[in-house]
């Protein structure tokens, strides 16, 4: 069950709703667009988006210290060029933008048609695509590199940046950098849900788990009964380990994000399990974020980022604070 009401107008009613909550956000007409009323337009405006159905993704970020506006498309669907094109017109009038992309390519598509466009018009633009999710297909073992929740820290460093005055080749010099440190990987005990439908992406037998799902329901690699969040906690962190080869004293942050359909009690349990893992392994946790940020419409799971602290600047970035709905300062 979805409490809404007619599944056609939910993201126009959810809309409606979000600008009673915050009225900073200023909606741009006939797209699912936002951007920051306060924007004083004298630094490189960030400009995210993708499908709807991820929320808070991605207009919870949009505000001072993070992204300047969010274009979202229909749900699981990214926004058309025109929209995207649309929404950064409203934004500035420096002819001067950046991207951040999550890697789905009907995502990358979007953007990167938008950004040519601008360009032609003599616009500069930069483009980050986030690449987070280390889960693999299960037939060809190779990893899907989807951009998942590492996508709001790379917002979250890359917003601090931009208000320092960064130019978009030094932002899309320090994204390069960033995305490389930055892996994600998550699991499920149920499928997204699509407003209006009445099954779910997919299905599992009763206590059965999946491990490395996407966020738009996508399959993962590999079911089993679950058995405790300790285990959930070791299989994650061994896939982190083989992405990251990290050594003891090395510096982390560690963001623990829900999928939608899971109780803060089991996202901290979860998170202590963790902690007590990456003790063991003589790892430094500089950072820890818990909560819901970047969702699959209602699915029961959740997600695990690590980020390399490699730079000490990403530290300071991280604990800046800022002044958006879903980021808790």
């Amino acid at each position: 069950m979805q409490i809404i009401n007619e599944p056609q107008s939910a993201l126009n009613q959810a809309i409606q709703g979000i600008q009673w909550a915050y009225p900073n956000l200023t909606w741009v007409p006939h797209t699912l667009g936002c951007y920051d009323r306060n924007f004083q337009d004298d630094q490189i405006p960030l400009i995210a988006g993708g499908g709807s159905g991820h929320d808070p993704a991605h207009w919870g970020y949009v505000g001072t210290g993070m992204l300047t506006a969010a274009i979202m498309g229909q749900v699981f669907q990214p926004p058309t060029p025109q929209e995207i094109i649309k929404v950064t017109k409203q934004v500035t009038q420096q002819r001067r933008a950046f991207f951040i992309v999550k890697n789905f390519p009907a995502d990358v598509a979007a953007f990167t048609a938008a950004q040519q466009q601008l360009q032609a018009e003599h616009w500069q633009t930069g483009l980050c695509i986030v690449a987070d999710d280390i889960s693999v297909d299960n037939a060809s073992l190779k990893q899907r590199r989807r951009g998942v929740a590492g996508t709001i820290l790379v917002h979250k460093i890359l917003g601090a940046a931009a208000v320092q005055g960064a130019s978009i080749n030094e932002l899309n010099q320090l994204a390069s950098t960033l995305v490389a440190n930055i892996h994600t990987i998550g699991v499920a005990a149920s499928g997204a849900h699509i407003p209006g439908q009445a099954t779910v992406s997919f299905t599992l037998n009763p206590g059965e788990i999946y491990y490395g799902i996407g966020i738009h329901g996508e399959p993962g690699y590999r079911r089993e009964p679950f058995q405790s969040s300790e285990l959930l906690a070791q299989e994650l962190i061994s896939k982190l380990h083989l992405n990251f080869q990290w050594h003891a004293g090395d510096h982390y942050a560690v963001f623990v994000n829900s999928l939608g359909g899971t109780t803060p009690m089991e996202l901290m349990v979860f998170n202590n399990d963790v902690h007590e893992l990456l003790t063991l392994a003589a790892l430094e946790i500089d950072f820890n974020k818990v909560g819901t940020f970047l969702t699959s419409n209602g699915m029961h799971g959740l997600s695990l980022t690590l980020l390399k602290l490699a730079e000490p600047a990403w530290l300071t970035a991280l604990n800046q604070p800022v002044t958006t709905a879903a980021w808790p300062n």
